[in-house]
């Protein structure tokens, strides 16, 4: 799969969400940008497997989990794991069992009530532990899935059930007074934005090659450019501006309105919803001049490299605010949230580039998918 833009940029401005709001921002809307990651890896995960199935008939199971483990865990062992070894032979309190709940991925269970004894600023951890409880769940469908010429019906029907039970279970745990936190970190009750994504990725890949993505052809000199006319096609529904003004209006509603009721249950669905749309609009091949616009903004070097480097500035930044922290009180608040931001994007894009990058090309040559491998070979 080809870098999208728009899905890197939307990466970087949910990493920015979180960074903002770790460096001391409460008013950041943090939270959000985690809904925005599930949408975008639901997104992404699908496809993946969507396309290999359709090249191959089949799938490689030991091949995705490779992949998996590549893509996270050089990362993970640096700013995670050994950063702990060492705070705990310095003497810091950690809980095994925590700690080895961010190691395999079981570390928002125990997080459910915000008790845990981990390294400081690794609490970030728990997002990852849903997402990769998700690619695992999905991987063992898929295995079977995969076999029947059915297997988009099948894929679609658990993505809605998954969906439905989401939302269903975040209003029963709502009404009878859960815990925000079991809400917040619960698998079962986050599962929908990723879900989410995976219904978005069924009808992209379905669609992909037809007017609803492509546009529709006209021809004949009484056709020119226009609002709806772009390059010899209309512009497809999905990308048209109201599309972008529409989900940049449902993530704005989720954050503005404060009830708690709304807040434990309806906000989580519609900004996954806003996020759905912003995937679905980068994908459409013809938008308006504005959308075409706003994309340019998009494929911004810094965005872009700032999306790249998402998960290695969101595995670290905040084990490296408890750090500097100390070191840094006598700063204005100003100063030190941008110290802070500073620092922590930083880290990130040299964890990328020094750690990611060398990491990625090794899975490449050793586990590349069928895709990767047909681009190698026609390059």
């Amino acid at each position: 799969m080809n870098r999208y833009a728009h899905i890197d940029a939307m990466r970087a401005f949910a990493v920015l969400l979180v960074v903002f709001s770790h460096a001391g921002l409460s008013f950041v809307p943090g939270g959000s940008g985690v809904t925005i990651f599930f949408v975008i890896s639901g997104f992404i995960i699908t496809f993946l497997l969507l396309r290999e199935r359709e090249q191959t008939g089949g799938f490689d199971v030991s091949g995705f989990y490779m992949r998996r483990l590549i893509k996270i865990f050089p990362p993970m062992l640096l700013a995670l794991i050994i950063p702990t070894l060492i705070y705990m032979s310095l003497g810091g309190k950690i809980d095994i069992i925590d700690f080895l709940g961010q190691i395999f991925f079981f570390f928002n269970w125990r997080y459910l009530d915000s008790q845990v004894t981990v390294l400081p600023g690794s609490v970030v951890t728990w997002s990852l532990s849903i997402e990769e409880q998700f690619y695992l769940v999905f991987a063992l469908i898929w295995l079977f899935a995969v076999k029947s010429k059915h297997y988009k019906k099948i894929v679609a029907g658990i993505a809605s059930t998954a969906i439905i039970y989401s939302i269903c279970s975040r209003i029963y745990l709502s009404l009878h007074h859960a815990t925000g936190d079991r809400i917040y970190f619960g698998t079962g009750t986050r599962v929908e934005a990723i879900a989410l994504g995976t219904l978005v990725a069924l009808w992209f890949f379905t669609y992909r090659n037809t007017p609803a993505v492509q546009g529709r052809r006209v021809v004949g000199t009484r056709f020119r450019n226009t609002r709806r006319i772009r390059d010899g096609r209309t512009v497809p529904l999905m990308g048209r501006n109201t599309i972008v003004i529409l989900a940049v209006l449902l993530y704005l509603v989720s954050l503005l309105i404060r009830d708690e009721f709304f807040r434990q249950t309806i906000r989580y669905t519609i900004q996954a919803i806003a996020a759905a749309m912003m995937i679905l609009w980068g994908q459409i091949a013809i938008r308006e001049k504005l959308g075409e616009q706003l994309m340019n903004i998009l494929r911004w070097k810094g965005l872009q490299l700032l999306g790249l480097a998402s998960y290695s500035i969101y595995i670290s930044h905040d084990v490296l605010y408890h750090f500097l922290e100390p070191h840094l009180e006598m700063l204005p608040r100003p100063a030190l949230v941008l110290t802070l931001v500073a620092s922590g994007l930083t880290l990130g894009i040299l964890m990328y580039r020094c750690i990611e990058v060398p990491a990625l090309r090794y899975k490449d040559r050793h586990f590349a998918s069928v895709h990767t491998k047909a681009q190698q070979k026609s390059a």
